[in-house]
């Protein structure tokens, strides 16, 4: 109580000075103390690469007709400064702090440096302040916490080290707080709790570290949270599953451990989901497609999550990236279900315990995938399939362009309507038990820039059709049976073609000059 009184009446002697010089500029005819303040902050500009300022803001021009100044229709006083992505460098004077009806103060995306002057909190009107993407040093000032009207605070990518000032967690007003991509550390205070009218907040990509506050679970109005990368640890906050209006949830790449909350899949507002690189363990829900209806991208990979894949997730129709892949441990059949998720565009299930019901052929997991009309990335390799590469590429509308099927013990041959794929991009398939010939439809797919067939048992001999992969950077096919001769032709591939592996093959010995145009070894 004692810290929100002081608070309060620094903000009152904060807004009597205001309106003292108010009053003082009003006895003029003119805005001298305003243009005053902007000719202050021009003078500490060094480079304006676009002439916005060096240009434009000149003495004998009124200062409401400068670039990036608007006056209140009111007072006719400087209320919007906003100067982002004019590509400035400079510093910040503490003169700008005369700007009393100031009420947004844009200078995001440029690079002014140096700490932000003491000065600045007589701007009590302020209601937005972006400073993103500068390089702005020092630890965030406590008298921020003095502009009780502000309602947007974004600070992200700049250099700011320290702790969050406590001051922060008290303001009435405050809806939006970015202060990702900067160097900030320490915890999250209980205050967090104090923010009621707080909707977004950002503290991505920073060294926070210690518990997320339960008290975050107060915040009713909170709907996007982003607190990935960071040192987070211990469990997740039952609490936040008591965020009704809750779209997006940002924790992964910390060290967070312990079950998923139950809570937090019946948020049925989430779009959002991401628990990534954690060390999060259990399983997942039954009914999670029921309780996540407008689930758009859940991203739970690098955990020690266990169980089946859920049938129900096929209930999140506006699904569109999927990633439980690496470090997880499913296991059963990857439910065919899937396939009826149309949106989807990204599918990653790799290095999982995970296998397909070979007998049902026709409903299987493989056989569905043309279904997925939105396909641009799928990501199975590492997962004991053992069966036949039975995928009918022929039937694909989908835009595919990564197709991971790296050791996922599959065998036959490789499908000879996989030329289908005119948007491949890269395609792994080293690793398996593949047979038989290269199919000459390979050659079709004139996007495809990497290409493993490697640790197989192909046979016969390398097609020249391959030389018709343009793109083509990378090409893996040591570890078969192949034989016969390399494709002189594949030396006319020198404006793409770097990295060629033929090793462990049945290959004639004798390399044509042309692959010596390539700079790699070919053998």
């Amino acid at each position: 109580m004692e810290r929100v009184t002081w608070f309060f009446l620094e903000y009152l002697i904060c807004y009597t000075v205001a309106s003292y010089l108010t009053m003082a500029a009003q006895t003029k005819l003119n805005i001298t103390t305003d243009r005053s303040a902007l000719l202050a902050l021009k003078a500490r500009i060094t480079s304006d690469p676009q002439n916005m300022i060096f240009t434009n803001w000149s003495t004998s021009t009124p200062i409401c007709n400068w670039v990036g100044v608007t006056c209140g229709a009111r007072h006719h006083r400087v209320a919007d400064l906003n100067l982002s992505y004019f590509g400035l460098t400079g510093t910040i004077p503490p003169e700008l702090g005369n700007l009393p009806f100031l009420v947004n103060m844009d200078f995001s995306n440029n690079s002014f440096h140096g700490i932000l002057p003491q000065e600045l909190d007589r701007l009590c009107r302020l209601k937005f302040i972006s400073l993103g993407n500068n390089k702005f040093t020092g630890v965030i000032p406590s008298w921020f916490g003095s502009l009780f009207k502000l309602q947007v605070f974004n600070l992200f990518g700049n250099q700011f080290s320290g702790s969050v000032p406590a001051t922060i967690f008290n303001l009435p007003a405050l809806q939006k707080i970015d202060l990702s991509d900067n160097q900030l550390s320490g915890r999250i205070p209980r205050e967090i709790g104090n923010l009621t009218m707080l909707k977004k907040i950002y503290l991505d990509s920073n060294n926070f570290e210690g518990r997320i506050s339960r008290e975050i679970g107060n915040l009713t109005m909170l709907k996007e949270i982003g607190l990935s990368s960071n040192n987070f640890e211990g469990p997740i906050p039952y609490e936040i599953g008591y965020l009704p209006n809750l779209e997006k949830l940002g924790l992964g790449q910390n060290n967070l451990n312990g079950h998923i909350p139950s809570s937090i899949f019946n948020i049925s507002t989430i779009a959002l989901l991401d628990l990534g690189f954690n060390q999060l363990s259990g399983s997942l829900p039954a009914d999670i497609g029921l309780g996540l209806p407008n689930l758009e991208e859940f991203y739970a990979a690098w955990n020690h999550l266990s169980g089946v894949i859920p049938k129900s997730i096929s209930n999140a129709y506006e699904l569109q990236i999927l990633d439980l892949g690496g470090g997880n441990s499913f296991s059963g059949f990857i439910p065919t279900t899937l396939c009826l998720l149309t949106n989807l565009e990204w599918l990653s299930l790799f290095e999982n315990n995970l296998t397909i019901d070979t007998s049902t052929p026709v409903v299987n997991i493989l056989s569905c995938l043309p279904n997925l009309r939105n396909l641009r990335d799928l990501d199975f390799r590492s997962n004991p399939f053992n069966a036949e590469l039975s995928i009918p590429f022929g039937n694909f509308s989908a835009p595919l362009q990564y197709l991971y099927l790296r050791n996922c013990r599959f065998r036959g041959n490789i499908p000879s309507d996989i030329g289908n794929l005119s948007s491949l991009i890269l395609l792994s398939l080293g690793d398996n038990q593949l047979s038989r010939p290269i199919p000459s439809s390979m050659g079709r797919l004139h996007n495809l820039q990497g290409w493993d067939m490697s640790d197989n048992t192909l046979q016969g001999h390398i097609p020249d059709e391959l030389c018709q992969l343009e793109n083509l950077f990378h090409l893996k096919l040591g570890g078969n049976q192949l034989s016969g001769s390399v494709p002189s032709c594949l030396g006319n591939l020198t404006a793409s073609l770097r990295k060629l592996f033929l090793k462990s093959n049945l290959l004639n010995s004798t390399i044509p000059s042309t692959c010596g145009d390539l700079q790699i070894s070919c053998n």
